[in-house]
């Protein structure tokens, strides 16, 4: 789980079949960041994500020289606004992520990775953390320094169809 005051982030969703990278910026000093937001459809890499040690710069190295490497690797920009926070679900079916609006707001967002569909969540927060994603309900956590509030979204109210 990442902060959203990260620079860089990455993960790869249980399964092994995706992995997501942030790289961003302050907003401002102090702020949380903003950047761009990828996901890549490629297990060769992220299972090589997974048995690197913890050093958190040396995995985003070896990120980028797997992509070349196995040169296989499809990958979609998410957003370029996006926020250093995202996480995939327990199943590995959705990945969710927070991204900056024109009024300095963060709204969240969910992929659907079977089909890459893309929902917007509820009203927009302040600064979005999300604190986990099981069993289909994604736990958010809006403002996590100042008058903090919890807030669960249940993925089948957003989704429609069955998922």
């Amino acid at each position: 789980m990442s902060s959203a005051w990260d620079y860089e982030a990455n993960a790869c969703s249980k399964d092994g079949k995706f992995s997501a990278k942030f790289e961003g910026c302050e907003v401002a000093m102090g702020a949380p960041t903003l950047g761009e937001l990828r996901l890549f459809i490629n297990s060769e890499h992220c299972l090589n994500l997974k048995n690197e040690p913890s050093n958190h710069t040396k995995r985003l190295s070896n990120l980028d020289q797997n992509l070349a490497k196995y040169d296989i690797a499809h990958q979609i920009l998410l957003s370029e606004r996006a926020t250093a926070c995202f996480l995939f679900s327990d199943d590995s079916k959705f990945l969710a992520f927070s991204e900056w609006t024109a009024d300095k707001m963060q709204i969240v967002k969910v992929v659907r990775l079977a089909d890459m569909s893309i929902k917007t969540a509820g009203e927009p927060k302040r600064v979005v953390e999300f604190l986990s994603f099981d069993d289909g309900v994604l736990e958010i956590l809006d403002s996590p320094i100042f008058m903090s509030k919890n807030y669960t979204l249940d993925i089948r109210t957003l989704f429609e169809d069955k998922i």
